[in-house]
C-alpha cells in the first residue's frame, strides 16, 4: 500500500512532535482522512526521508511524530540543467512537471524571441511561487526527496554568453548531431529547449558561438513540452541512472 507524503519545509528530528501547516494539515485530515496511528512520509527537500506517525488531527491542524529517517541511495550519475525557453501556462507546468519526476537537478526558465513573457517584479515572483508548488507536488508524487532549484527567469542571449564549462545541449530539428555524438558521457548536462515555435534562428546561432552543440532529437518536430521530456529521458537512459 502506497504511503502518502508530505513536503515539510522545516528541519526534522526523530520522537519530536511537529505540527503540520495548516495546508498540508487540511489535505492529511480533510481531504485524506488519515487518523491518528497512520503512518506518512515526510521530506523537506535536502535528500531523504522520515517515517512519521499521525499523533493528532484536529479541525485544521495535524500533529505528527517522525520515527525514523530514511536515506537516500546514492546520488545519480549524471546531473541535468534544464534551460527551458518559457512556454504559455499549462505546458510549461507540464514541462517542469515531468523534468522533476525525470531526475533533472535544476531549472533555468529563458526569456526567448518566441516567449510571450511579463518580467516585471510581481509576475515574475507569482510564476516562481506557481513553479516551486508544481515541483512540490511532483516530488510528493514520484518519490523523489531531493527539492530540484528553479531560479528567477533570465533572458537568452544574457543567459548563454554569461554561463559556460558544462556541456550545453541546443534542440535544433535542424540539426545534423544527435545525442550519441556527444563524448565522452558527461557528468553534468544542460539541456536548453525552446518555447511553442523552438528557439529562433538567431538565438540557435547565438548559442553555437558560445560553444553550446545543436542536437536533434529524430526526423520528428517536437512540441514544446514533448521536446524538454524527450531530451531528458534520452540522457538518462545514455548516462544516468534510467540505463
Amino acid at each position: 500500500m502506497r504511503t502518502n507524503r508530505v513536503f515539510v519545509d522545516t528541519p526534522m528530528l526523530c520522537n519530536q512532535q511537529l505540527l503540520l501547516p495548516e495546508p498540508q494539515s487540511l489535505h492529511l485530515g480533510k481531504v485524506l482522512r488519515l487518523q491518528p496511528g497512520q503512518f506518512v512520509h515526510l521530506f523537506n527537500g535536502a535528500g531523504g526521508y522520515y517515517r512519521a506517525e499521525i499523533a493528532v488531527v484536529q479541525k485544521r491542524t495535524v500533529t505528527v511524530i517522525p520515527l525514523e529517517f530514511i536515506p537516500d541511495k546514492p546520488a545519480a550519475t549524471l546531473r541535468i540543467i534544464l534551460a527551458q525557453g518559457i512556454s504559455r501556462g499549462r505546458h510549461m507546468d507540464y514541462t517542469i512537471q515531468k523534468a522533476v519526476e525525470l531526475g533533472v537537478a535544476s531549472i533555468i526558465p529563458l526569456a526567448t524571441d518566441h516567449s510571450n513573457v511579463n518580467l516585471s517584479t510581481q509576475h515574475v515572483a507569482n510564476k516562481l511561487n506557481h513553479w516551486r508548488n508544481i515541483i512540490i507536488s511532483a516530488c510528493e508524487q514520484c518519490g523523489r526527496n531531493n527539492l530540484p532549484g528553479i531560479v528567477t527567469p533570465v533572458a537568452f542571449d544574457d543567459w548563454v554568453v554569461e554561463v559556460s564549462g558544462t556541456p550545453r545541449l541546443v534542440l535544433d530539428p535542424a540539426a545534423t548531431l544527435t545525442l550519441t555524438a556527444i563524448t565522452p558521457p558527461p557528468a553534468v548536462l544542460t539541456i536548453i529547449s525552446g518555447p511553442e515555435g523552438g528557439l529562433s534562428e538567431r538565438e540557435i546561432i547565438l548559442a553555437v558561438r558560445q560553444n553550446c552543440i545543436a542536437v536533434r532529437l529524430g526526423p520528428r518536430v517536437l512540441r514544446t513540452e514533448t521536446a524538454a521530456i524527450a531530451a531528458i529521458s534520452a540522457s538518462q537512459t545514455l548516462w544516468g541512472d534510467m540505463a
